[in-house]
């Protein structure tokens, strides 16, 4: 999609536009600031779609979102549809540090520490997530979002176009991001503990600046992530070695079967 609303210009008669953020599958992501309203001199997002494949999938991140109130998932303030215009408008919290990709990558790459500290966030937003029956199924570095309170960085999960209902999924619903993607979800299966193994991907990505199944070319990558054997980078702690053995298993059914039990075996193993 194209960008279609310039510096300075006022969307909806209440949000004058700051900047660009990007652009994505969904559509074009503005900073911007209220002029009016319970808005009024707040910085947010805005996001806007006016294709009809755009607008299926933001119109399901909305409908989940809007009911979804956590401190380590993006808070969706308020959406309009505009049917003159075919255009969808979401109105997200402004997160000034970025997506994670562009953090780890402008750092060259994360310390095991640091890295743990941001998988405990997007597990605190996955806990409650699996824990209301919901499948986030796309998680990857451009889908974490980070905000600054006070003197660190919070962490938020973001980006539900293709969030799913446990139990629901049918093989043609099943989508993600190759180099995240859980071997079964190939298949045309997803469970919760689809999600773990993705979140696996991010934390190697975090600590490698690349994900498990990075490849000269697209067809070698899809099948070596068909495939879902990892080589754990050496250097990680025993600790950290063995947490990423059983998060990235082949098997889903050996993995941790959801968050809740992922954050249960890092709290044992202290680290969390």
């Amino acid at each position: 999609m194209k960008e279609f609303f310039k510096k300075g210009e006022v969307i909806l008669g209440i949000y004058e536009v700051l900047d660009v953020i990007g652009e994505g599958d969904f559509g074009t992501v503005y900073k911007v600031k209220g002029i009016k309203g319970r808005y009024k001199d707040k910085i947010l997002a805005l996001k806007v779609a006016n294709n009809p494949y755009s607008i299926q999938y933001l119109w399901k991140e909305a409908q989940t979102l809007i009911l979804l109130n956590h401190p380590n998932i993006i808070s969706l303030q308020s959406y309009l549809y505009k049917k003159d215009k075919k255009e969808l408008y979401l109105v997200y919290e402004f997160m000034d540090v970025g997506d994670l990709k562009e953090y780890v990558l402008g750092k060259g790459g994360l310390d095991e520490e640091e890295a743990l500290k941001i998988l405990r966030h997007i597990v605190n937003g996955l806990c409650f997530l699996h824990s209301r029956g919901y499948i986030h199924s796309d998680i990857k570095p451009e889908n974490i979002f980070g905000k600054r309170v006070l003197n660190s960085v919070v962490w938020k999960l973001g980006d539900f176009g293709f969030i799913k209902i446990r139990g629901s999924v049918s093989v043609i619903d099943v989508k993600g991001t190759v180099g995240y993607i859980a071997p079964e979800v190939f298949r045309g299966e997803i469970h919760r503990s689809s999600d773990i193994y993705s979140l696996a991907c991010l934390f190697h990505f975090m600590v490698t600046q690349r994900d498990p199944f990075d490849a000269e070319d697209r067809k070698t990558k899809v099948k070596l992530n068909k495939e879902g054997i990892v080589n754990i980078p050496s250097f990680l702690s025993d600790k950290v070695r063995r947490l990423l053995s059983r998060m990235f298993e082949v098997d889903y059914s050996k993995r941790f079967r959801n968050a809740m039990e992922l954050k249960e075996y890092m709290v044992k193993e202290g680290l969390y």
